[in-house]
């Protein structure tokens, strides 16, 4: 099982990344960001808001509600400053979740019937809070892939070497 000092790290660690990434997105303009570059979900954008949409669908989860479903290939929040405001809202709440994410909660697990088809099945919460960082970090990828045949360096991506990890001086 996975414990707070793991979620404060990968929490901290996606904000780091997310930061990088949504500076070099808003560098590139909605034109490079929009544009359909062959990706899974096509554009940055796009794969930008499906992590936000992902993330939202787990923490509504993790919450004890069903997640709305929302139609593949439809961007739920097509502006960008919005898509933004919702990208550090949700890297607060995994923040916050750090602290008041006690290992009895984590170890519990989630339990819902769904109105429009079958029970889902009871996972552990602590499988879906790593299913999320899990999930941000493999489509981040994506978008650092695009952006690096675009010519972009997007910095560091490996966990130690975050700012204020603690682990390298200077």
């Amino acid at each position: 099982m996975i414990t707070n000092e793991y979620i404060r790290e990968m929490a901290t660690y996606a904000r780091w990344q997310n930061n990088n990434v949504y500076q070099c997105c808003t560098d590139i303009g909605p034109e490079e960001r929009l544009r359909d570059r062959g990706m899974f979900f096509s554009s940055i954008h796009n794969t930008l808001d499906h992590i936000c949409v992902v993330n939202r669908s787990i923490l509504t989860f993790l919450s004890g509600t069903l997640p709305d479903r929302n139609p593949p290939g439809h961007a739920v929040w097509p502006d960008w400053e919005e898509l933004k405001s919702v990208r550090v809202e949700q890297d607060d709440l995994l923040l916050r979740g750090a602290h008041e994410w006690t290992e009895d909660w984590l170890a519990g697990k989630t339990t819902k019937s769904d109105p429009e088809g079958d029970d889902l099945p009871a996972i552990p919460r602590w499988v879906m809070v790593l299913q999320l960082f899990n999930h941000q970090t493999h489509h981040r990828s994506q978008v650092t892939s695009a952006l690096h045949t675009m010519g972009i360096d997007y910095g560091a991506t490996d966990i130690p070497w975050r700012p204020g990890a603690g682990f390298f001086a200077g």
